[in-house]
Order: structure tokens, then C-alpha cells, then sequence
């Protein structure tokens, strides 16, 4: 995929950290994500509806190629799963044993790893493998919650 864009309603709504924060999960997604072959080399356009979560692609002339709905019912189990453990290790990480921290964080990874086999099953037209599940998810949830204000909401501790 050459670029990502969220639909200009939502970007000119958010706030200037929330922006950068989406920059930030798209531009991982568009340098290490590993797309279907009908998305390769495509325009991407991504809008946050109510029930889901939807993706047009178009082609070098504009035209649209490909949509891929993401329903939000399917994924906000995961999500609010998602976010109780975030702010768990938000709230606990400054006075627990590392052991603790590093428990409830790999509580996050099954989870994210969870919710990126659920979303390649819901749009395998999209993803091409799981890492590039797990981006997705990423930039889902970044664009159903401002996560801004969530310290431990992207990336895992390292063993």
C-alpha cells in the first residue's frame, strides 16, 4: 500500500497528539505491514462509522478498487479487553514488581495477538499475516479510543 488516509472529518476533529499518534500507527502499518496482492501499490482511505470501520482503496486514477468493512460489534469485545489490561498496567506500573508488569503485558500481547486473528478472518482480503493483523488492530483501536492518554497503549515490553 503507498498511503493511508483517515477520512478528513475525523483528522480535522482530533487533536494535534491524537493526528500524530495516527500518523504514527499508519506510517508502521505502510513500512512493515505485508498486504494482500490486491492492495499492493494502492491509495487507502479509512472512516470511522458507527458499526464499523471502513476501507476503500483506489487506484493511481482515484477510482475505488476495494472496500474492506471492519464491524465494530466484532472487534469491541477485544478492544475493551484491550483497554481494561492498558489501564490496569497504567495504574499499576509505577509501585509493582517488574514480574507483575511484565505478566499483564503479556496478557496484552494474547490479547492483541487475539484480536489480529479476529480481524484476518473478519477482512483476510486486507492482511496477509499476522503482524500486519496485529498494525491493524493497532490503528483500530487507536481510531475508536484516544489512546493518547494511555501510557502502555502501543508496544510490548522487551524480555
Amino acid at each position: 500500500m503507498r498511503d493511508l488516509r483517515i477520512d478528513e472529518a475525523a483528522w480535522s476533529a482530533a487533536n494535534a497528539a491524537r493526528r500524530a499518534e495516527w500518523r504514527t500507527v499508519i506510517d508502521d502499518l505502510l513500512e512493515d505491514g505485508d498486504f494482500a496482492s490486491r492492495l499492493q501499490g494502492r491509495y487507502g482511505l479509512v472512516t470511522v462509522a458507527t458499526d464499523d470501520v471502513h476501507f476503500e482503496f483506489l487506484d493511481d486514477d482515484g477510482f475505488v478498487v476495494e472496500t474492506i468493512s471492519l464491524p465494530v460489534p466484532l472487534l469491541r469485545p477485544r478492544i475493551d479487553e484491550y483497554l481494561a489490561v492498558i489501564r490496569r498496567l497504567d495504574e499499576g506500573a509505577g509501585h509493582r514488581e517488574s514480574s507483575w508488569i511484565e505478566s499483564v503485558d503479556m496478557a496484552k500481547k494474547v490479547i492483541h495477538d487475539g484480536a489480529a486473528r479476529a480481524l484476518i478472518a473478519a477482512a483476510p482480503s486486507f492482511a496477509a499475516d499476522h503482524d500486519t493483523g496485529r498494525l491493524l488492530f493497532s490503528l483500530v483501536v487507536s481510531l475508536l479510543v484516544d489512546t493518547t492518554k494511555l501510557a502502555h497503549a502501543h508496544g510490548h515490553r522487551r524480555a
